[in-house]
């Protein structure tokens, strides 16, 4: 996810502990709230609402301009969707489909990840049983030789697919 754009503002993106967070006052301003801090307020009102992965308070520092650090509230995409359900402005409603749509984008470009590394455990935990069956037998060997490399070959061809730092 490189820009996210709705009604043609620009979000500044702020990457944090590996996900994708938006600003509370980028928020404001797609929403159509003429005072940045509105969202912060619908935040304050329904903080019971949002669990600790749909926000998150970023403290910024100011390099060499004399000011003091200063908080930036962050919400997750899931987040900026409930602050869009608690939104009374004319742009809730789109803002709500394009988090969404905003959402299953991710979604779609993390699954087929998710399910080459599912394949992978599956095919890996198939040469260790079988591994650990012929070590326990022993007199299954000669069939372990005819079993395993198949499975060793198909561990491999998906560990071909899979980015390697993935893998170590």
């Amino acid at each position: 996810m490189q820009e996210l754009k709705f009604n043609e503002h620009n979000f500044a993106l702020v990457e944090r502990d590996g996900r994708t967070w938006l600003t509370a006052a980028d928020i404001a301003i797609a929403l159509g709230y003429k005072r940045s801090d509105q969202v912060s307020r619908i935040f304050d009102r329904h903080e019971r609402e949002f669990s600790a992965s749909m926000t998150m308070v970023f403290q910024t520092v100011s390099l060499g301009k004399g000011l003091p650090p200063s908080d930036i509230r962050l919400f997750s995409l899931r987040g900026a969707h409930l602050i869009g359900m608690f939104s009374r402005t004319s742009n809730g409603q789109a803002f709500r489909a394009w988090v969404l749509d905003q959402l299953d984008q991710l979604d779609r470009e993390v699954a087929p990840n998710r399910s080459l590394m599912a394949a992978w455990f599956k095919a890996k935990a198939a040469v260790d049983a079988q591994d650990k069956f012929a070590s326990l037998c022993g007199k299954g060997l000669s069939d372990h030789k005819q079993i395993k490399p198949p499975l060793k070959k198909a561990l491999d061809q998906i560990s071909d697919q899979i980015q390697p730092s993935l893998l170590t």
